[in-house]
């Protein structure tokens, strides 16, 4: 299956309200994620993204032929 362009935006757009919201359920379970956690957090799902997208996302024209 092909990763394509339009996927990985919408990825990328969910992931930042969820990464936010991250603090809120913490706080249910009475644990203080500090914002720094958040950022981390993000980042990594974020460089995970990338990398996935670079292994299976789809090739540019130039590339193919």
């Amino acid at each position: 299956m092909r990763f394509t362009k339009a996927q990985a935006l919408i990825l990328i757009a969910f992931s930042v309200p969820v990464a936010i919201e991250l603090r809120t359920v913490a706080g249910f379970f009475n644990y203080e994620l500090p914002l720094i956690g958040v950022v981390v957090i993000e980042f990594l799902f974020l460089a995970l993204l990338f990398v996935l997208y670079g292994l299976y996302g789809e090739k540019s024209a130039a590339a193919a032929q």
